[in-house]
């Protein structure tokens, strides 16, 4: 009966205990028994109420510290201004980033994968075009391409470094963000800016050695 009064109070901490153990354990040594353990006195059939699976876990718990995602919350001045930030959002989001790269084999699977390219053009690059297309009215960024710019945005910052982070040795990826850096100045966008490159260059540190 307590576990159905307050549904909420119980899927809160389901994710407070998983997150704890994903970031202490890592999520691939992290079981369902684990997160149970951790409960004190709910049962598996609890959690299978909130959650189907662990990576749905997993998924919730990124969710909740999620600041890249929140595309209604914009913040600046100019359509530039307003991409930088979610990118410096996202890049000093230690937590979110420290979790999704405990699970950086689990995140390499087809079927995630499949999802998460869904996703993305689906969901975020509609968004991120939009903000493209008022960099351009307010003439911080300068394209005649506003979708195929939110679209590379996505591919090389997600779908080319995110899912390799947990594979390539450090110095390759302060290359391949240098890369993407030269490749946005050379379409005439400046999103990557010194201080974007270094709060990146902290993360891929941070990650690699903690």
């Amino acid at each position: 009966m307590a576990r159905n009064k307050y549904p909420e109070e119980s899927r809160q901490k389901i994710l407070e205990v998983a997150e704890k153990l994903f970031l202490e354990k890592g999520y691939d040594a992290t079981t369902i028994q684990d997160i149970v353990k951790g409960l004190g006195g709910m049962t598996k059939g609890v959690i299978y109420h909130h959650f189907n699976s662990k990576i749905d876990i997993l998924n919730a718990v990124m969710e909740e510290s999620d600041t890249q995602e929140n595309l209604q919350n914009w913040r600046g001045n100019t359509g530039l201004e307003k991409l930088q930030n979610s990118l410096m959002d996202s890049f000093s989001s230690l937590r979110k980033q420290e979790i999704g790269y405990s699970a950086g084999v689990t995140l390499k699977s087809p079927r995630i994968l499949g999802e998460k390219y869904l996703m993305t053009f689906e969901q975020i690059v509609p968004e991120l075009t939009k903000v493209v297309e008022e960099g351009i009215e307010d003439g911080s960024i300068t394209t005649d391409d506003p979708k195929e710019v939110a679209e590379l945005m996505m591919l090389t910052l997600n779908l080319w470094i995110g899912i390799q982070i947990t594979s390539l040795p450090e110095e390759e990826l302060y290359r391949k963000v240098r890369f993407v850096k030269k490749t946005f100045e050379g379409l005439g966008i400046p999103l990557l800016n010194d201080e974007l490159i270094q709060t990146a260059n902290h993360l891929i540190y941070y990650l690699k050695n903690n």
